[in-house]
């Protein structure tokens, strides 16, 4: 399956939660097209960024409002797409957890432990930094696990 194919793909069965999904699929979706977002927002916040730098220094002193402003808007851009992509990536992660023989419901374990760790830092004014790495190590073995799992055949979601 292609970036494309996949990305096409994601959106076309953005509200299937039964049947599969194959490796290749998830990690298109997963890790190149987030790669691809991560580029395109440090280009946009590099360039705000060099534009606030030589407005400084250049013939008319500026402030930093312009970079501010548009790490702001990166920042409200990837809230409203996650919003977007979160029923879609809810079905891709639980087609691929079928393909691997698994229920999509086990995605609720590391949506669970992650929110505990969230409400943790927020109510009990535990250390943010370390129950963030905790939560990204979790996320990112979560994700780790579903892009290199074996697929099962002739299980009771194909």
């Amino acid at each position: 399956m292609t970036a494309w194919g996949a990305l096409t793909d994601f959106f076309k069965q953005y509200k299937r939660f039964i049947g599969t999904s194959s490796r290749s699929a998830f990690n298109w979706m997963t890790w190149f097209w987030s790669i691809i977002y991560w580029i395109i927002a440090i280009l946009i916040v590099c360039v705000a960024g060099l534009g606030a730098f030589f407005g400084k220094h250049g013939a008319s002193m500026t402030d930093e409002t312009p970079l501010f402003g548009t790490i702001m808007l990166v920042a409200v851009i990837s809230v409203i797409l996650s919003i977007i992509i979160i029923v879609p990536n809810l079905a891709l992660y639980a087609r691929r957890l079928h393909d691997m023989g698994h229920s999509g419901w086990w995605q609720l374990i590391v949506i669970i432990v992650n929110t505990i760790l969230i409400g943790g830092a927020v109510f009990f004014g535990i250390n943010e930094n370390i129950l963030y790495g905790i939560q990204t190590v979790i996320s990112l073995g979560f994700n780790l696990w579903l892009s290199f799992g074996q697929t099962k055949f002739n299980n009771k979601y194909s």
